[in-house]
Order: structure tokens, then sequence, then C-alpha cells
């Protein structure tokens, strides 16, 4: 992914100081791995610098890959070299001023030059004027030193006051804390800033459900308007379906009252069932033993029979008896 560019001023402060770096600088492998934890560089580029022969031309790499390392390489490096070449940050603090200042004046003339119709002709001795005079008169009116570095107090009350008040509670809310920020110059403030937007942007990705902050391609509001639009969408899409489970429910509820019903239905045959069976299995009992009468009282008569033609025949006479009787 490309970085956005490095501030032109920031660019301009760099090559202004090449000879101070070249002079003091030494990136050591702990000085770039610093750089690399601070995300000023990458592995890679670590490796690039440290690929080469002499401190000069580890220097010269270092500055030539600064300038491509994003609007927030700059700060971070100033900061880093604040620790152990103080007198490098302050140096690139100043120069930084100078650009700025100088900066803001050329713009105050180009502005003023059109709004009156006119053409800066001798722009290298308005820029040279600029350089040598302006600008120090102007730096030295602000209270601005060589050792201090710092825009001025007058500059770093308001920037507080715009992050305790302002940035801080969009981030993690009012709670009516303030964040020490005593200790912090405008440089320190600057990054302070700075990180406090980047963290807003990446909050703002996730709730927005982006995955980079390049993909703020419109303003926040018309994105917030549109995720929010997405979101009643996705809720009314939700309200149909589960109307839709809803309707699907009562017809299983129907559905299931109804099986209900059928099964007490069911269980009453079946008890009326059961109590059919015990009826007829009483009367088959009874008959039963009405045959088994019949069958007794049967054998009963043929036994009177046999004796009853036994006495006849002894008496001489024969008994006749018909067939269907016996």
């Amino acid at each position: 992914m490309l970085l956005p560019e490095m501030d032109p001023r920031e660019k301009a402060t760099l090559k202004n100081c090449l000879n101070c770096f070249l002079e003091d600088l030494d990136p050591s492998l702990t000085f770039l791995t610093q750089m690399v934890c601070s995300g000023v560089i990458t592995d890679d580029q670590k490796d690039r610098i440290e690929k080469q022969t002499t401190r000069q031309d580890k220097v010269i790499t270092l500055l030539e890959i600064l300038p491509r390392r994003g609007p927030r390489a700059f700060r971070k490096f100033v900061g880093i070299l604040r620790a152990d070449y103080s007198w490098i940050s302050e140096k690139l603090e100043q120069e930084y001023q100078v650009q700025d200042f100088t900066k803001r004046i050329e713009n105050a003339l180009e502005q003023r030059a059109k709004k009156i119709g006119e053409i800066i002709k001798d722009r290298d001795y308005i820029n040279r004027l600029i350089t040598e005079a302006v600008v120090p008169l102007m730096m030295e009116e602000c209270g601005t030193s060589v050792s201090s570095g710092v825009v001025g107090s007058g500059f770093d009350a308001p920037l507080k006051d715009i992050i305790n008040d302002h940035l801080i509670p969009l981030l993690s809310g009012n709670n009516g804390r303030r964040t020490h920020l005593d200790s912090m110059h405008s440089g320190m403030l600057l990054d302070k800033v700075v990180d406090i937007i980047q963290d807003l942007k990446e909050k703002c990705c996730k709730t927005l459900s982006l995955s980079d902050v390049t993909e703020f391609h419109s303003s926040l509001p018309i994105l917030i308007e549109t995720r929010l639009q997405e979101l009643r969408d996705i809720i009314t899409a939700m309200k149909k379906e589960n109307k839709k489970i809803k309707k699907a429910e009562e017809k299983l509820i129907a559905e299931n009252q109804k099986l209900k019903s059928d099964l007490v239905t069911q269980r009453a045959e079946v008890k009326k069932g059961k109590t059919d069976s015990l009826k007829q299995s009483a009367e088959i009992k009874k008959l039963k033993d009405q045959v088994q009468k019949t069958k007794s009282d049967n054998d009963k008569l043929k036994q009177e029979l046999a004796s009853l033609r036994e006495q006849m025949s002894k008496a001489g006479m024969d008994l006749q008896i018909s067939s269907d009787f016996t």
C-alpha cells in the first residue's frame, strides 16, 4: 500500500540538515531497530541500510527512504533522535520552523498577488529575502530560539486545550479527567494530535466495517449515513424474516393443537376398545362355560340312555331312539 506523501516542509528540512546528519548521526543496529519498532521504516528498509559499507552511505540511504514513509515519519524520527541526538532534533525543529514560516509567507504573498492581479516577477529575490531576513525576524519576535526548537508557549496552550477538550473526549469519552501534557512541547503535542486522530480513524473504520483507512473514499458523515442505511436495511430484512418465522410458528402451534386433539380422540377410542374387548372376553367365557355344561349334560344323558337300554334289554324290550337325539 502506498503511503501518503511527506509534507514538503519536512522534506526540505531533512534536505537542509543533510550535513548535520553526515557529521554526527550513526545509524547503528539499535537505532535502526528502534526506527522499525516505531513504524518509521520497515524491516526490509532496515536491511537495505545495514548493507551499506560506510556510515555516511547508511545516512544517505536512510534520508532517501524517509521522505517516502508518510506524513508521520518526520515527527517520529525527530522523537527518536531526541533521546541520543538532541542537538540534531533541535536543529530539525528549528529548520522546520524556518520552512513553515517561509511557506506561510510565500502563500500569503501569492494570495495577495492574485487578489490584486499582479505577477511576482523576481521570485528568487523575494524567497531569499524571506529566508534571510523576514523569517529570522519572525522567529525572534515569536520567542523561538535555536536551542529550544519550539513554536512558543502561545501555541502550546491552545493545542493542549484542543487535545484535552475535544480530541480525547471523542476517542475515549468525557470522564472529566484531563491528560497531563505539561511536559510536552509543540512537536510532541503535534505527534499526540496525529496519534489521536489516527486512533479515531481506526475506530471509525472498525465501526463502519471498513478494512482500512484508505477506504475513506467519502466524507465521514456520508459514510456514517451509508452505514446507518445498511443497518436499517438489515433490520428491515430481519423484521420480515421474523414475521415469516412467527407465521410458521403459529402454523406449527395450530398443527400441534390438532395433533393433541387427535391424540385425545385416539386414546378415548383405545379405552373404549379395551372396554369392549373385556366385555367380549366375559361373553366368550360365559359361552365356553355353557358349552362345557352342555357337554357335561350330554354325557350324563348318554350314560342314562345306555343304562336304560341295558335295563330294557334285560326285560326283553327294544328301545328305539332317534339318531338326532343320540
